[in-house]
């Protein structure tokens, strides 16, 4: 099983040509930047070209689950919960 790791401000799990990133605090990224959720938030980053998807809230738990099933296995439970999809993302 992948583990998660300190990244700077975030923790992330890495995978096969991308990665999970959790932010427990957007707060943290500067005045310009407004999160629309409760500050935290979890993105599915593919690496080539790099791209973000992103969940408003903590969805470290599923993404923990899937992540052996790849990219579309995070990327289905991406779009299975559009009401989370942070504005930031693409």
């Amino acid at each position: 099983m992948k583990e998660w790791q300190k990244l700077s401000k975030n923790i992330i799990l890495q995978a096969d040509g991308f990665f999970i990133s959790y932010n427990p605090d957007t707060s943290t990224l500067g005045s310009g930047f407004k999160g629309d959720g409760d500050g935290k938030e979890t993105a599915i980053v593919v690496e080539e070209p790099r791209k973000y998807f992103i969940l408003n809230g903590d969805h470290r738990k599923a993404y923990e689950k899937l992540v052996d099933k790849g990219l579309a296995g995070c990327m289905d439970y991406f779009h299975s919960k559009p009401e989370l999809k942070s504005s930031w993302s693409e």
